[in-house]
């Protein structure tokens, strides 16, 4: 591994895209801090020395304060991005709250900033592609979307002030080891557990593959002097109930049947009285299926151009994904392998290297 002196703070550096990226920086040699949580699970870094852990809370300036000490660069990843919560004032705390915390800190420090935020902070599009300059903003049918876009307007208001950053906006990511709503869905369809396409199916969505978008983020840090631009990650623009099948193919699985959209709702219903019994966050929500139900468009020439932006073709991406959750239910589902998840508190416990910050 060589060397590189630059140092990195990561937030969200433990969730889906955060995992590929603190793996590519680790390989590129960047001196890595990733802020997290006691239960933070660091499981699929224990192999990789060096990388410091700070325990904090991004929406407390003190952990922001001493997380960002002798920190060139953040990537600033970490949110809420579940579709349901008891407390929804946790979308606001995290996605707005923390999001400013940490681009202040940033503006302080002269630390570079480079933020992931979301195509919902665009708004739902026309059925053709559009590009960075978009915004419809009278569509936000979960809190998730309607934070992402407040904390994109922040950011926007962060470069007006002098903030040295950029903003990316992924698609709907895919990949290997995705458990969240989407991949939940791929990973039903595989093991032949979907219940099925609520609606037509005909939305538009663009799906990004997490390799493309993390190789992406690392071109946009080594040029240095790009700043206060933003960018769409996309791939390829599809129809959702083509993008199903497509999965189903691949899993030789069936193709997944339709049902009425009135019916998933009454599900979605259920889900959400569930999850305010045992405080799980449900498969689906309401909310959730009626954002579903609109286009979901991007072009991704500016970053094509800018950043030299490759898409894996959706077929291609899906293919390696699908293997990979089959090799997954090979191992874990029939008993052969469990994961070993191992927190921060674990590594506490082992007296590793760690800062606490309380």
């Amino acid at each position: 591994m060589s060397k590189n002196e630059k140092s990195i703070l990561v937030t969200g550096g433990t969730g889906f895209i955060g995992t590929q990226l603190v793996k590519k920086l680790y390989e590129l040699g960047y001196n890595l801090r990733l802020l997290v949580r006691e239960t933070s699970d660091v499981s699929p870094f224990k192999d990789m020395e060096n990388i410091e852990y700070i325990i904090g809370d991004m929406t407390e300036l003190e952990s922001i304060d001493k997380a960002t000490d002798n920190i060139d660069v953040i990537f600033h990843l970490a949110a809420y991005v579940a579709i349901w919560a008891k407390d929804k004032s946790i979308y606001d705390d995290i996605n707005v709250t923390g999001t400013k915390n940490i681009a202040e800190m940033a503006l302080q420090k002269n630390i570079r900033f480079l933020y992931v935020s979301s195509f919902t902070a665009l708004g739902p599009t026309p059925e053709e592609p559009i590009n960075e300059t978009y915004e419809k903003t009278d569509q936000f049918y979960m809190d998730y979307e309607r934070t992402k876009y407040e904390a994109k307007k922040v950011i926007e208001e962060y470069f007006e002030k002098g903030l040295n950053g950029l903003m990316f906006y992924p698609g709907i990511v895919y990949g290997p080891g995705d458990f969240n709503i989407f991949g939940e869905m791929l990973y039903d369809i595989v093991r032949g557990k979907f219940m099925g396409c609520p609606g037509d199916g005909e939305s538009v969505a663009c799906f990004s593959y997490v390799k493309d978008v993390v190789d992406a983020m690392i071109t946009a840090l080594q040029k240095e002097d790009l700043k206060q631009e933003d960018f769409i990650l996309g791939g390829e623009n599809v129809k959702f109930y083509d993008y199903l099948c497509m999965i189903a193919d691949f899993a030789d699985e069936k193709e997944p049947r339709k049902f009425p959209f009135s019916l998933a709702k009454l599900y979605g219903g259920l889900c959400e009285l569930k999850a305010k019994l045992t405080g799980n966050i449900p498969y689906i929500t309401r909310s959730a299926l009626d954002s579903f139900e609109l286009h979901r468009a991007y072009s991704c020439e500016k970053a094509k151009d800018i950043l030299n932006y490759k898409v894996t073709p959706l077929r291609e991406g899906l293919k390696e994904t699908v293997a990979w959750y089959q090799n997954y239910i090979e191992e874990h589902e029939n008993g052969k392998k469990k994961d070993q998840k191992q927190t921060v508190e674990d590594l506490v416990e082992q007296n590793k290297d760690i800062e606490i910050i309380t």
